[in-house]
């Protein structure tokens, strides 16, 4: 299942389209058209969730969710890094001590937790085993057969 966050999309005065996440107020986007606006939502959401980790700050949660309307979904390599930061930071690991642990130097902790930069989820795998941890994947639901 995808995870995202919730946002409200609001028509402008002047006719764009404006963006906000309750739970993320340094969020905001914006678009010439509705379509544009909600496009933008994505790399917006992924922008202040890098503000975040660079600070070492935990990752708001309010608006988090897996379903729901109006919600900019994260790619999932983006969701398997983010899971990496906040069991670090659960953890009270550091990219030194991750890399150690990894037998790995630390730049390639840093990217790892670089939310655009193309990572193999072995090492994602690895690196949540380290912390005796793991990606927790949900597979979707199957339909109900209706009865004919």
């Amino acid at each position: 299942m995808a995870f995202g966050y919730r946002f409200k999309l609001e028509r402008q005065q002047n006719g764009w389209w404006l963006v906000r996440f309750p739970g993320i107020p340094e969020a905001l986007t914006e678009g010439a058209t509705e379509a544009e606006a909600r496009r933008n939502a994505v790399d917006c959401v992924i922008a202040a969730l890098e503000g975040y980790m660079k600070a070492g700050k935990a990752l708001p949660r309010q608006g988090a969710g897996h379903s729901g309307p109006d919600r900019a979904v994260l790619p999932s390599l983006v969701t398997a890094k983010l899971a990496v930061y906040e069991t670090m930071h659960a953890r009270g690991w550091s990219k030194v001590r991750l890399a150690k642990e990894l037998g790995m130097p630390e730049n390639s902790v840093r990217r790892l937790l670089d939310l655009r930069h193309s990572s193999h989820m072995w090492i994602i795998d690895e690196a949540l085993g380290k912390m005796n941890s793991e990606l927790s994947i949900d597979l979707p639901k199957r339909p109900r057969k209706s009865a004919a």
